[in-house]
């Protein structure tokens, strides 16, 4: 599966992926290689993409939509970085998370 991140200033792709593990209201997903036609909103957070020789990265996305389909994934979002530990906290994407998942149920 190809995967295409884009942000209004970042665009970066991934060929060969057999996974992504995401972050949707739904909860935690996980997005696999010829996946069927597939919407979803993201939260903030990272996205792990694993790809078919075993290695994994790790993206740091905003807000955004995912989108699968005939074996491509687009994200679009606010913004996109390539995780890094020194820069990025994920008890903080965790809190933000499920902030905006009760905000979204006390609607």
């Amino acid at each position: 599966m190809k995967v295409q991140f884009f942000s209004p200033d970042d665009q970066i792709s991934f060929n060969e992926v057999i996974s992504l593990s995401i972050h949707g209201l739904e909860g935690e997903l996980m997005i696999l290689a010829h996946h069927s036609p597939y919407l979803i909103y993201l939260l903030p957070g990272i996205i792990t993409v694993k790809m078919s020789n075993q290695t994994e990265e790790k993206v740091v996305v905003g807000n955004g939509m995912l989108e699968v389909v005939n074996n491509n994934c687009s994200i679009i979002t606010n913004q996109i970085q390539i995780f890094d530990h020194a820069v990025h906290d994920k008890k903080l994407f965790k809190r933000k998370r499920i902030s905006m998942q009760l905000n979204y149920l006390n609607q």
